[in-house]
């Protein structure tokens, strides 16, 4: 089955500012950490089950090796819908709530 990949409006916004902030400071990082999530998004189209499960039913979190960033997505139908950018040490919307 192939799968595509659909970012919400709101993650994109907050991908590209992640990638325009770093590459204020060092363009080379910027470029790598957008081909490793190319890279993993390529996989999870692959094997949508590598995530882990997020706090949200049917929503899952995907840690992007060594860029200290995630992504949460659903898989819906054949599309993974990424839902969330976020740094790995902010805390999620929902516990933060709940904090």
């Amino acid at each position: 089955m192939t799968r595509t990949v659909v970012w919400s409006d709101q993650a994109r916004n907050q991908f590209v500012a992640t990638l325009t902030y770093i590459a204020k400071e060092d363009p080379l990082t910027a470029e790598m950490v957008h081909k490793r999530v190319e890279k993993s998004l390529t996989l999870l189209c692959d094997s949508p089950e590598m995530g882990v499960s997020a706090p949200t039913a049917g929503v899952q979190t995907y840690a992007v090796p060594k860029t200290g960033h995630s992504f949460d997505y659903r898989l819906v139908r054949d599309q993974i819908r990424v839902q969330r950018w976020y740094r790995q040490r902010q805390k999620p919307v929902a516990a933060e709530a709940n904090a």
